[in-house]
């Protein structure tokens, strides 16, 4: 893959990767920040609040209007969390029109409709439009009950949550439902107009376009006074574990929850990067890895269990839906699978379908414009930007011994489980 090529102004990093692998132009653009309890809530309101319209297009009906009128452009915005950063997301596709016999001035149109919604927002009385606000915070309220009723992200949550209590990591992506009310379209307003004077911005354009027909045309319609956050706090990867944590959360359900939390030591920067991203394949992401094999498959004792590792934070987590009766069991055959692997009991072909699977996973990735941002963005937020190809050929060199290795490092952390509410039975 070709790199990007990029150009920065004011704190304003704008990255092209020219390319006739895709019919459509991608742009995507961010807003980093710091996570912190007291932003948090109304900074995950913007994305949101921003999309329902803008000075040219002040309502979504509007919105949408001049999308279709760009032959079926489509704005997305969201709120990601990336380790103990914000990140403030919106992407846009639009119709390369080379492909289109009337489509002239295509991407200019696109960035036009891109830059109102987020640099000119509907407002009154010195804040955002009051209508507006309420009704983003009521959707609000609604994401971070249907967060809770989703009991497999929810147990995943929690278990960071309660593991890496402290830190700024274990704030929710979403915010805080009892802050929500707090919001006005005063304070909010204040909060965007200070993140578009410090938020490092970096704009992505993915397509067939010639990055010097680009970079001149974003860096005038985001022409504002800028004093660009230089240095976040570094985020903390090393710990050391003087004793597991039990966490036991009760609901009404019917089937449990067992979420394991790790400290793998090892983050995106590291040079052992690859060799934990391969432990954590054997352990935990495909069908041969080891808890699936024998958690799920040999012993029968969950309907799924798998593990994740957080490359930002340094931390594999294991979700695992088990019976809470046989919590416990399921529990032990985890701690097996991972002394097995801390022991070096792993085959060859083990090795050969974890790298595979990597490698493909690499690639496919790579298929869509926002995953090429995403990783690129990952890299920067991380400190160290890393190639698809250089990551290729990290896993096709890594060695048993290398595993083992990383494997030493590991502490068991937190172990959470979700069961059924107290008075009813177990069985």
């Amino acid at each position: 893959m070709d790199q990007f090529q990029t150009r920065e102004e004011r704190g304003i990093h704008v990255h092209v990767l020219p390319t006739d692998k895709f019919r459509m132009n991608t742009i995507v653009a961010t807003f980093t920040q710091e996570l912190c309890e007291e932003t948090v809530t109304p900074l995950a309101l913007l994305p949101y609040l921003l999309n329902r319209g803008s000075e040219q297009y002040p309502t979504p009906e509007k919105l949408q209007l001049a999308l279709d009128g760009l032959y079926g452009a489509s704005l997305f915005a969201s709120i990601d969390k990336k380790g103990e950063r914000l990140v403030v997301d919106f992407s846009m596709n639009v119709p390369n029109e080379k492909f289109l016999k009337q489509g002239e001035g295509l991407f200019q149109k696109a960035l036009g409709i891109l830059s109102d919604v987020m640099l000119r927002p509907r407002t009154e009385a010195d804040g955002f439009l009051a209508e507006y606000v309420q009704a983003e915070v009521e959707q609000q309220k609604k994401r971070i009950a249907a967060a809770v009723d989703d009991k497999i992200n929810y147990a995943g949550d929690r278990c960071t949550e309660e593991m890496t209590k402290g830190e700024p990591y274990a704030i929710p992506r979403l915010g805080y439902a009892e802050k929500l009310d707090d919001v006005t379209p005063q304070s909010l307003y204040q909060l965007y107009q200070d993140v578009l004077r410090t938020a490092p911005i970096h704009i992505y354009v993915i397509g067939d376009v010639q990055p010097e027909e680009v970079f001149a045309p974003i860096f005038s319609v985001f022409d504002m006074e800028r004093e660009p956050q230089v240095d976040f706090a570094p985020v903390k990867i090393v710990h050391e574990t003087s004793e597991i944590k039990e966490v036991v959360d009760r609901f009404d359900v019917a089937q449990g929850k067992l979420n394991v939390g790790i400290w793998a030591n090892v983050a995106w920067e590291s040079e052992d990067y690859a060799a934990m991203q391969v432990l954590n394949g054997l352990f935990g992401v495909f069908p041969h890895s080891k808890l699936f094999v024998n958690v799920r498959e040999k012993h029968s004792l969950a309907y799924y269990c798998m593990s994740r590792l957080d490359g930002h934070k340094g931390v594999i987590t294991i979700f695992a839906g088990v019976e809470i009766d046989k919590i416990e069991q399921a529990l032990a055959i985890i701690k097996e699978q991972f002394e097995a692997i801390k022991k070096g009991e792993i085959s060859q072909e083990e090795m050969e379908f974890t790298i595979a699977g990597l490698v493909n996973a690499y690639k496919t990735a790579m298929d869509t414009p926002t995953s090429i941002a995403d990783f690129h963005l990952n890299g920067l937020i991380a400190g160290r930007i890393r190639s698809r190809e250089e990551m290729i050929e990290k896993f096709q060199r890594v060695t048993i011994e290398d595993v083992i290795r990383v494997a030493q490092g590991m502490q068991f952390d937190t172990i959470y489980t979700l069961r059924n509410e107290e008075g009813n039975h177990d069985a």
